[in-house]
């Protein structure tokens, strides 16, 4: 976790010659609010956006700005904002459309949703209330890492996700149009006895899949899973599946919709009984399914039997069958063939926490070991074809709880940037995709590095590709973000100058 701690603070030694730069000089670092990369669905990226504020205004008012460039860093528009001082900006996202931003007013109580359109143009305002149960509640899910707020639909609206007071405890979800299309809402029912939580884990032009869970109360142990699937058009549901422990206990952690309108689930799939929050999956599986709910097709492939003897062992020398596999993305290929791309890690003891629990300090007495990527090649009906092993530095995360499973903290981390991967891009003309993670080499007789590590698959074959990375100097802070295929882009922050710079660097790919 420490290595992707300090992802905000890294450099590339060599600067390319023809490397485009830009100035922000109008924002500073305790003036920006955010700033992130404006990404289609294959996250090449269309540009820039920058969210900051500029004066103090009257009657606790502050005047706020967005800013927006393209991907080569030119200016395409800057218009301000005006809203109190108490708004707090939850998250942001961009749908190829428009950004949307999503506001929390502690004050006045209310979730506010801020859209732009790509012109810097400011929509209308989405006002949803919010009371101190539904925040407190929102608090504790976000520091738990398990809770993610705003989901684009490409060229179509946003999803927002929040929490609601029911008689319990539930959910509601929101879809906001931006194309012209119809809004609607998504909720638990008002008089539910449980506590009732969603995570969409795929929204797409078509359905969002995604994954409800409930629970008697806060200390339970026992956690009902639900797979809903919601027409994106109508916000009408089109199935459900319940994977319960008593005759079929799985664990979704991915799903996506196939060329011909399947909705494909994947995960971990248990004995009879177990508890996925405790117990050991016995492998991974894969479901296919149409719109109405029928199972097309369901592969599962063991640990045991197949996973383990087509695995090489670790860079470190550890046997495979002591680890796991964390899938960040699905591609799919001209071929049909599709590439799951992930991490593998395994639970350990803490030195740290046994010597804090020791000394009668708090935290976990585990953590995830997190070693190398991995590269699982299936066929179209998901027969498992290949494994591919790309040698990578450990990382380490403290544990959330040290009685889960090794899965559930590793869901959990992964909201906290525990793992190393960064982002995939895919280069669809030319069936090419690019994998990047952050990787810390631990080097014999010379300082250890950071580098930024590219996976590229082209024409069959999968290669890595690398640049180094250095640490920050004195008052300069630097940010790491995506950029258009083949480059990535730098922030540069002069805390004593008070300046922000951006470097559009290509890779070495």
């Amino acid at each position: 976790m420490k290595k992707l701690l300090t992802l905000a603070c890294l450099l590339l030694f060599c600067i390319a010659l023809n490397a485009q730069e830009k100035s922000l000089n109008e924002i500073t670092s305790f003036r920006l609010r955010n700033s992130g990369s404006m990404m289609d669905k294959n996250n090449d990226v269309d540009g820039y956006y920058f969210y900051y504020q500029i004066d103090k205004l009257k009657k606790g008012m502050r005047e706020y700005a967005i800013k927006i460039l393209d991907n080569n860093l030119n200016d395409i528009a800057t218009k301000s904002y005006i809203d109190n001082k108490n708004i707090v900006l939850a998250d942001s996202k961009f749908n190829n459309q428009a950004l949307m931003f999503a506001m929390i007013n502690t004050k006045e109580e209310q979730y506010k949703l801020v859209t732009f359109d790509r012109q810097g143009n400011q929509g209308d305002d989405v006002i949803i209330p919010v009371n101190k149960k539904e925040m407190k509640w929102l608090g504790y899910m976000l520091k738990a890492g398990n809770f993610n707020m705003l989901f684009p639909v490409d060229n179509k609206g946003f999803v927002f996700n929040y929490i609601r007071d029911n008689k319990k405890l539930g959910y509601g979800l929101k879809y906001i149009a931006t194309d012209g299309g119809t809004s609607w809402d998504y909720n638990s029912p008002e008089d539910i006895k449980e506590i009732m939580s969603i995570n969409p884990i795929e929204v797409n032009e078509d359905v969002i899949v995604a994954l409800q869970s409930s629970k008697k109360s806060i200390m339970s142990q026992t956690i009902k899973f639900k797979v809903i699937v919601i027409d994106i058009k109508t916000g009408k549901l089109l199935f459900e599946k319940e994977f319960d422990r008593d005759n079929n206990p799985r664990l979704i952690t991915n799903s996506f919709l196939t060329d011909d309108k399947k909705v494909v689930l994947l995960g971990e799939y248990f004995e009879k009984g177990d508890n996925v929050i405790k117990s050991k999956s016995l492998g991974l599986f894969a479901q296919i399914n149409d719109f109405t709910g029928t199972v097309l097709s369901d592969n599962k492939v063991s640990w045991e039997n197949k996973i383990n003897k087509m695995m090489p062992v670790e860079s470190d020398g550890k046997n495979p069958k002591r680890g796991y596999v964390y899938f960040h993305d699905i591609i799919r290929n001209q071929n049909g063939s599709y590439f799951c791309i992930g991490e593998k890690y395994r639970k350990t003891a803490s030195g740290l926490g046994i010597a804090a629990a020791a000394l009668g300090g708090g935290g976990s007495v585990t953590q995830l070991t997190i070693t190398d990527a991995v590269m699982f090649e299936f066929d179209n009906g998901f027969d498992l074809k290949d494994i591919k092993v790309f040698k990578k530095g450990k990382s380490r995360a403290p544990s959330l709880i040290d009685v889960g499973s090794p899965q559930l903290n590793a869901h959990a981390l992964k909201a906290f940037g525990a793992f190393d991967y960064q982002f995939t891009q895919i280069d669809t003309d030319r069936d090419r995709f690019y994998a990047n993670f952050i990787d810390y080499e631990r080097l014999k007789g010379e300082s250890n590095k950071l580098a930024f590590k590219t996976i590229m698959y082209d024409e069959g074959k999968l290669s890595e590709d690398k640049i180094y990375l250095q640490k920050d100097s004195g008052k300069i802070k630097f940010r790491v973000l995506p950029a258009k295929l083949g480059h990535i882009m730098l922030l540069e922050y002069n805390k004593k100058e008070k300046t922000l710079d951006l470097h559009l660097e290509k890779l070495n790919l």
